[in-house]
Formats: structure tokens, sequence, C-alpha cells
């Protein structure tokens, strides 16, 4: 039992209110609160106290010194529910606008385009790095000034204790800079401290934390685990040329570093790292810190992301290891009192700040509308916890089947190969598969409705024609005799609704019209973190013995004629184990831009095959290979049979496997090379 009167009272006209905390769910509480007041015609006193809160010397705001040890990630849910009450953010606070969510996998990456209407963002927290040329303050202090704006009072000091004064209401005592502790009675205390330490590390007798669970024994803080966050600054130029707009999560680190959950998160000339998983849990930190940094910059997966990056040519501006909550609280209210934001819990690995507006909002309209004792509080913001609550436990399930199917090099081929047919052959608001993942990583839904969403049909055909395309993959890279060695494996197809773009964008230069509708089409896309000379180069390999692409167990490749990207050469393809051979000649060289082979006709007629290189916003390229050709029809009966039956039998699917294969090797050759001469230039 609570040692307080379990009275139903209700904040009425001249209640006074005290937020512990000024983080997100504190200032949302306040936002919330006294709108909910003013809706209601009653006029209330809110304070916020805050022990990192200072006055900007130069102006009236307050400041958040210091950081709260998050990636700073606003979710498009955050983003609109923001809106909807009047929050919106200065452009001057984002740090990156993100058009695509990548979830990395041992074999295949999956890039996912924000739907359009929808914001991602990331912002800087608080004041942390120091080296950061624009300290206004962050998020956090936005927010905190945007209370301020809605009628709350700010205090800087810490709260070391509360209990009930004789009347029943909480008493908080308080340790101002300016001296002695004070003391203060409110109506009611909404404790927004951020993540609070496992109970084993409070001593009996001591701590906020402590002292709260006596007045409130029912309060369990929700299970923790420890996280390792650091910024590292690559520089604005670097990140815009390998991570521009694009946020990552990564499923998993190395047997060495066993990691549950990688987010890369760009911000200006900074890049936030947050890990967690058994690596870090085990580790001894900070003393491991350095260690953990170099074993994770040196993951192959992450060198393939943030190419020669290394602690010794990039700082680390600042690190810390913070908690996040693994679980919900239990009974995260008593008597006039309610936890909020991370002490109560939070969305699992993603989306905190959504679970902090939650739950503050929850709670203020509980407070307004029915009452501040344990029952009121029970029945209104009791909702919202129990919706934290299965939220997280849907999400442990979610991430356990993304961590499963991505850590596994064939399932997450699987996934892959059905994301990739849906890319191919449906429009993207027709994916089924692409838009539960695109929900995964946007955070735009709650995790229940994703895993019910994994087990509709729908899905599950999905996954089953990616299911028979792997297993008919692999068995078609093994009869060529391809070798994947080290090279990333990225996607290469190009969505249904930009086909047409393409076909028209790399024909123009070559002032033709490629044919609607040829019977056999293929078209392939990479993005390149290199020069288009560079790029040129690699292609100039086409038929050499030192290229690497199109080497293939039963077919030789091999130019007969003429030099690299000269045109007139001549490469010819040729059956091993059969005299039959098909040559192609280069037709038409734009130097850094486009080449254009035509095939003879042993097989086929108006044959094309096209690389184009096009700048991307960027500073990269974008490599689109194309090839495209009509069947022969035969002269005669049999030979008109013959054609056709070719016609039924001829396997495409190996021409996709082929090139996708190639254009990958392209890509890992250039970029290694380029790399290379990078780290050679003193």
């Amino acid at each position: 039992m609570d040692n307080q009167p379990q009275k139903s009272t209700a904040l009425q006209e001249g209640s006074r209110v005290a937020v512990i905390g000024g983080g997100p769910a504190g200032s949302f509480f306040a936002i919330h609160l006294l709108r909910e007041a003013r809706q209601a015609n009653r006029n209330i006193t809110v304070t916020i106290i805050e022990k990192k809160s200072v006055r900007d010397p130069g102006s009236a705001p307050w400041l958040i010194n210091g950081c709260n040890c998050c990636a700073g990630g606003i979710s498009p849910r955050l983003h609109d529910e923001m809106n909807t009450i009047g929050i919106r953010l200065p452009q001057d606070l984002i740090c990156e606008e993100f058009t695509h969510v990548w979830i990395h996998g041992l074999w295949k990456n999956f890039p996912l385009r924000i739907p359009p209407g929808q914001r991602m963002v990331s912002v800087f927290r608080g004041t942390l790095p120091r080296g950061r040329k624009d300290r206004s303050g962050g998020f956090d202090s936005f927010l905190l000034n945007t209370a301020v704006e809605a009628g709350a009072h700010v205090m800087a000091g810490e709260v070391r204790k509360i209990q009930y004064s004789p009347s029943g209401k909480p008493l908080l005592t308080i340790g101002v800079p300016s001296g002695e502790p004070c003391t203060i009675e409110t109506d009611f205390a909404a404790i927004s401290t951020g993540m609070p330490l496992s109970p084993e590390t409070v001593p009996n007798g001591n701590g906020f934390l402590h002292s709260y669970q006596l007045i409130n024994p029912h309060f369990i803080p929700p299970k923790i685990k420890r996280t390792l966050v650091f910024e590292l600054k690559p520089g604005r130029a670097y990140l815009k040329k390998y991570m521009d707009k694009e946020i990552y999560f990564i499923a998993s680190g190395s047997k060495q570093l066993r990691l549950d959950h990688i987010a890369l998160v760009p911000k200006g000339d900074y890049l936030t790292v947050a890990l967690v998983g058994d690596g870090i849990e085990k580790a001894s930190l900070p003393g491991d810190t350095g260690k953990i940094i170099d074993a994770f910059l040196s993951l192959s997966h992450i060198r393939m992301i943030l190419p020669h990056l290394n602690p010794q040519n990039t700082p680390v501006a600042c690190t810390c290891s913070p908690y996040m909550a693994a679980g919900s609280s239990a009974e995260p209210f008593g008597h006039r009192s309610a936890v909020i934001g991370d002490a109560a819990g939070a969305r699992l690995y993603w989306d905190g700040l959504y679970s902090a507006f939650v739950t503050a909002r929850a709670l203020a309209e509980t407070v307004i509308h029915k009452g501040t004792d344990r029952n009121s509080l029970k029945e209104g913001y009791g909702k919202v916890i129990k919706w934290l609550e299965t939220d997280i436990r849907y999400g442990r399930l979610v991430f356990g089947a993304v961590r499963m199917a991505f850590t596994s090099p064939f399932l997450s081929r699987v996934v892959y190969q059905a994301f990739a047919t849906e890319m191919k052959f449906r429009k993207m608001d027709r994916w089924t598969l692409g838009n539960v993942l695109r929900k995964i990583g946007t955070g735009t839904v709650d995790h229940e409705t994703v895993f019910r969403e994994l087990f509709t049909p729908p899905v599950v055909r999905s996954l089953l024609t990616g299911l028979y395309k792997t297993v008919r993959n692999v068995l078609t890279e093994m009869f060529f005799g391809l070798n994947w060695e080290e090279y990333g494996r990225y996607p290469t197809v190009i969505v249904k609704e930009k086909r047409k773009y393409f076909k028209e964008s790399i024909a123009a230069p070559l002032e033709i019209t490629l044919d609607a509708a040829p019977e056999m089409e293929r078209m392939y896309a990479i993005k390149i973190r290199a020069s288009a000379e560079e790029i040129f180069d690699e292609l100039g390999r086409f038929g050499d013995v030192s290229g690497k692409f199109l080497r293939l167990r039963f077919v030789d490749v091999r130019r007969i004629s003429g030099l690299p990207n000269q045109e007139g050469s001549v490469v010819r393809y040729r059956l091993r184990v059969l005299p039959i051979s098909m040559d192609i000649r280069l037709a038409r060289c734009i130097p850094g831009k486009t080449l254009l082979y035509e095939p003879g006709e042993l097989f086929t007629k108006r044959g094309k095959l096209i690389f184009d290189v096009t700048p991307t916003k960027d500073g990269n390229n974008r490599l689109v290979i194309y090839t495209a050709f009509d069947f022969k029809r035969g002269r005669g009966v049999i030979g008109k049979i013959f054609w056709k039956v070719f016609k039924r039998m001829f396997p495409d699917y190996a021409h996709d496997v082929v090139w996708n294969h190639a254009i990958c090797c392209i890509k890992g050759e250039v970029e290694q090379r380029a790399g290379d001469t990078k780290r050679s230039v003193p």
C-alpha cells in the first residue's frame, strides 16, 4: 500500500504541477498539459525543474547543457504528431533530412524510400559535441523553450528527494545552484528523469529513484540495456558522398563484436553511431570504448558503407554509454505522481522520442480530464502503458525475426529476392513485403501491426517467391562458377515506375530510340562512389584477362580486336565445350558517358548492350546496364518451331544472375581502386 490517501483530486483552477526533468518527455508533457488546461478553461502553473538548464547569456532562451545520449532521429510518425499540435522544427535545427532508410543484411542491402509527404530528419539533442559550429542547444532546448512559450516556468536545479507532505501532496527537495536545498509542495509531479539506473546501483536511502520507490512501491523501472553512442566527424563532404540523405540500420556485427542493432545517423559534419548488443553489455566501458570503435570500423560491411574511415583519419568527437529501456515499467503512477518518458519505457531500439510524446500526451489528458489519484491514472494513463508494453513485446518478435533473417546469408537472400521481385513488377504502393520493411525502418506503425502483416497471405506469397528464386539463382551461380569474393551485394533492380525514365535517359546521348517492348529486355542500375573516368576505365576491361566481371565457367569472354572502349573493338563470347561463339561490336563510345555494343545475330536480332554513366546529386555516379533483343524467327517450318522452342526455354533469369553479379563486381573493383588511390595520396 502507498503511504498516502487515495482520494480523487483532479487538477483545478490554480493547481501547481512540477515536471521533474526538462528533456523531451517533460517538455512534451508541459506543452500538452497547458494545451489541455486552456481547452478546459483552467489556469494552472507548470514548473519544469532541470538540473542541466541554464540561461543563454546572450538571449532569453534556455539551454540544456551537454547531451541526452541519443542518436537523434525524428521519425515520420513523431514529426506528424508534433505538427498536429503546432510544433514545427526550425530549419536550422535539422541536421539532415532523409530520403531513404537502408536496412543491411549479410547477403543484400535494402534501400527503402521514405514515401512522399513523410519527413524523417536528424537533430542534435544537446550542445555536444563541443567542436560543433552551431551549439544553439539542439532539440531538447527547442522543446523546453516551446514549453516556456506555452506558459511553463523553468527552474534550474536537481530534485533529490520526493515524499508526501502532511496534506498528501508531493513534496520535492531540490538542490539549486545558488545554495541550500529548498522544498516545493505541488499538486502533481510528473517524473521525466530519463532512463533510471537499475535499482541495484542505487544505495538504500540515497537517490531520487529510491525516494520515489518508497512512496510508490508498486513502481518497477523497465529492464535496461547498455549502449555505446559515439560521434565521428568525417565532414559534410564525406557524408554527402557516402550517405547522402540516408539513414542506416544494420542487423549484426560479427562473431568478435556481437551486436543486435546498429544505427548510423548523419548530422551535417558528424555521424552518430549507436551500438546495442552483447558486445556492448559485456564490455568494460569506458575503458574498452576505443577498442570497440576500432573493431566496429573494421567490420567488412561497415567498411563498404564507410570506406577508408578509421580513428586515425577521422576524429571521435564524443562518446557515451547510456542505458536504454528494453521493456516497460510496472505501475509508473501513484497518488498525484506519474513517470513518463524512458523511465516508463520506450519503443524498442528506435523511436524513443515518439514514446515520450505518447506517454506525455496520455498523462496530460488524464490529469486534466480524469484525476490525479492512482485509480484515475491507472484508468487513463495506464492504457498507454499497456500499449507500450504490447509494442515492446511485439517489437522483440519483429526485431528477432529481422535479426534471424538478415544475419543468415540464405534467409537474407530470400528476403531480398522477394523484395526485388516486388520492385520489378509492382508499383511502390502495391509492395507487400517492401512496405512492411519500410514500416520497420521508419517506425510509422506499431510493432504489433508489423508483426501481424508479416504473416498475411500476400507477404507469405512474396517470401515463397523469394525462396523459389533464391534456390534457382544459387544453382545458376554454381553452374556459371560465379564467386562473390568480398564484393558487396547491392540492389540493382530499377523500380517499375522509373524504367521508362531510365530508358529515355540512356538513349538520349546516343540520339537513338530504344524499342518500346523488345522480346527480351533487362536493365540494372547501381551507384558507384567514384568518378566517371574510373568507372569507364573498369568498363574498358570488358573482355580483358584482367577484367573481374563476366568470368563464367562455360563461357569465355575475350576482346579479339581493337582497344578498350575503342569504337569497332569486338568482344567474343565463346562456349568452351562447343564450337559456338558470338561477337559483339562496340558501335558507339561517348567517353566518360556511354558505350553501345551491338551483338551479332547468331541467336538474336536488333540486340543492344549499353553501359551508361550518369552523375548523381551526391557527387557520385550511377552505372546503368541495359540489354535487349528480339529472338530470331527462323525460316521454314522446322526453323520456326526451333526458334519458338528456344524462346520459351531461354533462361532469362540466368541473364539477371550473371549481370547482377557483374555490375556488383564493377562497383567493388572501381571503389576499391578509388579507395587505394586516395590512401596513397599523402
